[in-house]
């Protein structure tokens, strides 16, 4: 099976379904099959390259341009609008693009960049030839359904090669894992060009059969809107979009009543949000692991087998391991290395053989570049990115331990801590912090906190207090930005 059969299975089986709502109406599976053939007749129409990008927000041309591009054999490459344009550039070149699936507002940014630029304005027209069913391409699970770029915050983007088996693995363990349905009605809110959106709020509910609600551009207060609208039972989102949520409603109070699922992904949820969370809404906030490597989600906690601040067992058909470093396995509760393996694992890195001998073992154990540890009961606990610990007079520290306690302070919206340079100790830990609204705070004020709740030298020796912290295009925090 592939990514067409099992979408044209959920096309067939509910045609008149609502398969997406965008800020254009509702499509139907049966009007989006159709939207997805014009795709495809277009791109048969000229010489295309095996890749073909897809420059888009979150909406149907979206969905039918992906699947459009999959029909006629070729590889889609959602490409990241957010990306400085050297950035998009060096991706486009990279991924041998000569043909993009775009509209008017992107146009300007790779009119001059591949030698085919389709907007979707046009393609899906009543002129557009449909591609016929008989033409569509069998292409095996082993092949390429995604080339997805990494979002290049330190350096350029590397293209994650993922095939049909990899998203179908994943789709599975997370049907399972979510209970997800065809019942279910899934908030799009993350970018569709990301790993996690892509898997979770794209090929999840059109293999399922669910019905899928876009949003283009993230807001809180058109979030809880939609929510009591469409009485969205499940959403997909990071941490920083459930802050803004939480502060939203502080303000709005809608009806929520209808959710069932909400997960948190992309990087560690912080205390605060989790807590403010679970006490404003109706149902607990789940936090998820994965990486672009292991096709977005490899470990989820959900209600009925949670163990607060972990993160979850891995999905089904994942094995999960802790390596020290000298390679060797370690006992549960001691902490090292994550490696992940198992169908969901990459093929490897777009022209960058090394690089994928590097992150994939001959075994195929892929290391993930991640700090953590496994328990007894097998639920995985993240201590923080291999690349990011300070190390502070020969001594490991990870500076998710020093941020989980200073965003417990009442004052703090964001914190982000980073090692510097140290004469005496070699790093030193420091903190920059963005307060909430109207909030004052001293560095004196939080250097007391900090040194009632943690160990002396994990004490951050310098604080920064900025209006708002960087973010990647992922909504993450650049930590690479706050040390130059």
């Amino acid at each position: 099976m592939t990514l067409v059969t099992a979408f044209l299975n959920t096309c067939k089986r509910l045609p008149e379904k609502t398969a997406v709502i965008d800020q254009n109406g509702a499509t139907t599976f049966n009007e989006l099959w159709r939207e997805a053939t014009q795709y495809a007749g277009r791109l048969s129409s000229v010489n295309v390259s095996n890749h073909v990008g897809i420059l888009l927000h979150n909406c149907k041309e979206f969905v039918a341009a992906f699947y459009g591009i999959l029909m006629t054999g070729k590889t889609p490459v959602p490409l990241n609008y957010l990306l400085s344009p050297a950035q998009l550039a060096f991706v486009i070149q990279n991924a041998d693009i000569n043909t993009i699936f775009t509209n008017n507002l992107f146009k300007p940014h790779v009119a001059n960049e591949a030698a085919n630029v389709f907007l979707v304005e046009e393609s899906k027209s009543a002129t557009a030839v449909a591609y016929q069913a008989k033409d569509i391409k069998q292409e095996n699970d082993e092949e390429l359904a995604a080339l997805l770029y990494t979002s290049g915050t330190s350096a350029n983007p590397k293209g994650v090669m993922l095939t049909h088996k990899n998203f179908l693995s994943n789709l599975d363990g997370c049907a399972t894992a979510f209970k997800f349905t065809e019942n279910d009605v899934l908030l799009g809110v993350l970018p569709l060009f990301h790993t996690y959106a892509l898997t979770t709020n794209l090929i999840l509910p059109m293999c399922k059969g669910a019905t899928a609600v876009y949003l283009a551009r993230f807001s809180g207060p058109k979030v809880v809107e939609m929510i009591e609208k469409f009485k969205i039972t499940s959403m997909f989102a990071i941490p920083s979009m459930y802050r803004v949520l939480l502060r939203t409603l502080e303000s709005v109070k809608n009806d929520l009543s209808a959710l069932r699922l909400c997960t948190s992904g992309g990087e560690l949820l912080p205390g605060d949000v989790l807590q403010a969370f679970n006490k404003t809404f109706p149902v607990p906030l789940t936090e998820g692991y994965g990486l672009t490597e292991s096709t977005a989600i490899v470990s989820v906690n959900l209600p009925e087998k949670c163990r607060a601040g972990s993160i979850g067992p891995p999905l089904q058909n994942l094995q999960v391991k802790i390596v020290g470093d000298e390679g060797k396995d370690l006992r549960p509760n001691d902490v090292g290395e994550i490696w992940v393996k198992g169908p969901n694992v990459m093929k490897g890195y777009y022209k960058l053989p090394a690089e994928t001998a590097e992150t994939i073992t001959p075994d195929g154990w892929l290391k993930t570049g991640d700090y953590g540890k496994l328990d007894e009961d097998g639920f995985l606990w993240i201590t923080g990115r291999k690349k990011e610990l300070i190390i502070i007079s020969g001594e490991n520290v990870s500076p998710n331990e020093i941020e989980h306690v200073i965003s417990g302070h009442e004052k703090v919206f964001e914190v982000a801590v980073v090692g510097v340079a140290d004469k005496v100790r070699g790093e030193a830990p420091k903190a920059f912090i963005a307060l909430r609204e109207q909030a004052v705070c001293s560095e004196e004020e939080m250097r007391e906190y900090c040194t009632q709740r943690l160990p002396h030298y994990k004490v951050p020796r310098y604080f920064e207090f900025l209006k708002e912290l960087p973010h990647g295009p992922t909504g993450k925090v650049l930590k690479r930005a706050l040390k130059r």
